[in-house]
């Protein structure tokens, strides 16, 4: 894991960050690796307050991981019926919450996680495609969920 780079644009905007060094969950938790990344020109934002942190516990504490993510949709349609294509893209989109969500997963500007990945696919599976049902790009990142 300590491999993979990290880019602090891939944060969300309203993910919280911690700097609460005597946590004792700080070597494994995201929130405070992210806030370890912070960018000198970044002076505010969201954060972590001390007091999450009760009898050794915090929480807000989210694991540090790495998850499979995914986008892009060209390859999951290759091989569907021109019937099934717009009733399944209406049904991703409703999923994914609007047409332009849609297109912002489709172009690389947001990844599917794991969970999205088998949700979609079996959104194909209820039409009956069952083969070659893969996304045009998969990358490691980091989890913040």
């Amino acid at each position: 894991m300590d491999k993979l780079s990290f880019n602090f644009d891939s944060i969300p905007p309203t993910w919280k960050l911690c700097f609460n060094e005597p946590c004792p969950m700080k070597e494994t938790c995201m929130r405070y690796f992210a806030g370890q990344h912070l960018p000198a020109d970044k002076t505010t934002g969201p954060a972590v307050y001390p007091n999450a942190l009760q009898k050794g516990k915090c929480k807000l504490f989210v694991e540090k991981r790495v998850i499979r993510a995914a986008w892009g949709f060209r390859k999951i349609f290759l091989n569907v019926k021109r019937v099934d294509d717009t009733p399944i893209r209406r049904e991703i989109q409703q999923y994914l919450g609007s047409r332009p969500t849609y297109y912002r997963y489709m172009n690389g500007q947001l990844t599917l996680m794991p969970k999205q990945h088998t949700d979609i696919i079996n959104i194909f599976r209820e039409y009956g495609y069952t083969e070659d049902l893969e996304f045009d790009n998969y990358i490691d990142r980091y989890a913040y969920e």
